[in-house]
């Protein structure tokens, strides 16, 4: 059964066999039926073989415990921020809608430097590992005063946490709706710059395709490009952001609601919606996927489909910053590739990937969020975990990621089914994972073959560590961004962050 490790992979790496998983979905095919009491092997970065019990005999280094859990392909989560992580529940802007929001946060980001990154990175990125994702996109958009410098951070920290990340090095050529303009009274939001000029878009973006981007199997880090808000005034961006993109092979990333002032300004300069000057320009397509898509028409799904673009459904962030839930079900039956994605943890205010499974599972079932929306066609276990499995990977354009085949990387999760919170609920193992629970931190978290999370915690990198820094470069942020424009946040974090030190 032991296959060899593809040279142009990183080996060295002790084999792995789990022993007796309790359920298997390995996410083949669709509604597949389970492996009960199963066995998966992995050998260097690739799983190379998985079954029922018994397992052949084979000779191996390690070998994990299944009894009594489920292991399922690691999650793919397709839209975060990581290092909105250090601006959680911020009191000041908490009940604004998204622009409001917003207007309210970039004063305090434009505090974020190389040691904040850092910190949220490995915040971010600790809390997708402990809550089942093994690989994450990271839409990382903003640069103050032209700090290039962050991409690399980012980079490195989740390199040393063992991540596997699509980073959109994204960009900010304008500030959403009339943020520019009700900011530039602000004390010191004048100090630090909040865009990138075309020219600083095109270096950067090149930089990071060029260094970062990488096209072999079973890749840790790969690159996309993006502008956070679509310049309605700029389709040359975008038509010199495709030119990079096809010429790398690298994916494309927006967020794209739209919002009412975003419909209104493409129709004042293009006589169309959004999602149609997308298309018109080019930027639409495989490879190519949108954020959020709460508010697409049919005409808007069409184009979707028509096209192959992606959505990525982040429902924590719809309810944090009321929007609607998003015609979800009716892009999925148009064909429209949807993952999911819990997006920045300040509009989440958290970052649980099984958590946010959790949510799409339940809320598309509330009256009156789905018109015509009968119980027979609510989505069920196995269509969210699809969704964050394959779904995902078609979206990031990957074969080698989102199910548990010989050959592919060797990505999984094993969730512990013991607990207090999945008693009484072994019925159906999956529709438990998504319908019960108190808890979204795993068992154990496989990334490339490598065991990143192990009894529910990190491997790699100290994690009361990762806690402690997060806190603290939050409360830092607070400190700089109150000297510089005379708001307070309605923060606590300088003054509780040394209290809930463990040193």
């Amino acid at each position: 059964m032991r296959s060899s490790v593809d040279p142009a992979t990183p080996s060295g790496r002790p084999s792995v066999l789990i022993r007796h998983a309790t359920v298997i979905y390995p996410c083949a095919t669709r509604n597949e039926a389970p492996i009960v009491d199963g066995w998966l092997r992995i050998d260097g970065p690739r799983i190379t073989a998985l079954g029922p019990e018994p397992c052949p005999a084979a000779t191996h280094e390690i070998e994990l415990d299944g009894r009594g859990k489920l292991l399922i392909p690691g999650l793919v989560n397709v839209h975060h921020h990581f290092w909105q992580s250090l601006t959680r529940a911020v009191p000041f802007g908490r009940s604004e809608w998204s622009l409001g929001w917003l207007r309210s946060m970039y004063p305090l980001w434009q505090e974020l430097d190389a040691d904040a990154m850092h910190a949220g990175v490995q915040l971010a990125a600790a809390e997708l590992l402990l809550t089942g994702a093994t690989t994450s996109v990271d839409f990382a958009y903003l640069y103050p005063d032209g700090r290039g410098d962050l991409l690399d951070v980012e980079v490195a920290a989740a390199r040393a946490i063992g991540l596997r990340l699509h980073v959109v090095r994204g960009c900010t050529p304008i500030l959403e709706s009339d943020i520019a303009a009700s900011l530039a009274a602000l004390p010191g939001i004048d100090a630090i710059r909040l865009t990138e000029s075309r020219a600083e878009i095109v270096t950067a973006c090149e930089r990071a395709v060029g260094r970062y981007h990488d096209t072999t199997p079973l890749a840790m880090c790969r690159v996309a490009v993006g502008p956070t808000a679509i310049p309605f005034d700029d389709a040359d961006l975008l038509t010199v952001l495709l030119r990079i993109s096809e010429e790398a092979g690298c994916g494309r990333h927006a967020h794209l609601q739209p919002r009412p002032d975003e419909v209104r300004r493409c129709a004042d300069l293009h006589r169309c919606r959004p999602t149609e000057f997308l298309r018109r320009v080019g930027w639409l397509g495989p490879g190519s996927w949108v954020a959020h898509g709460t508010m697409h028409t049919d005409a808007d799904i069409r184009v979707l489909a028509e096209t192959g673009t992606g959505v990525a459904h982040c429902m924590s962030q719809n309810m944090r910053l009321g929007y609607p839930a998003g015609p979800i079900p009716a892009m999925l039956r148009a064909g429209v590739p949807v993952g999911i994605g819990v997006d920045g943890a300040a509009s989440n205010d958290g970052g649980s990937m099984v958590g946010e499974l959790r949510l799409v599972h339940l809320v598309h079932r509330l009256a009156g969020v789905q018109p015509d929306y009968s119980p027979d066609r609510w989505l069920t276990p196995h269509d969210i975990l699809w969704m964050a499995t394959r779904h995902g990977a078609a979206i990031l354009a990957r074969e080698d990621i989102g199910r548990l085949a010989p050959g592919c990387a060797a990505d999984a999760v094993l969730i512990d089914l013991r607990q207090v919170g999945y008693a009484g609920g072994l019925h159906d193992p999956l529709g438990t994972l998504m319908m019960a629970g108190d808890c979204t931190v795993v068992d154990t978290t496989i990334v490339n073959g490598t065991i990143v999370v192990r009894d529910g915690r990190l491997t790699r990198v100290s994690q009361p560590r990762v806690v402690e820094d997060a806190n603290r470069m939050s409360a830092a942020m607070v400190r700089r961004a109150t000297a510089r424009t005379g708001l307070t946040f309605g923060s606590m974090a300088p003054r509780l962050a040394g209290l809930v030190s463990d040193r």
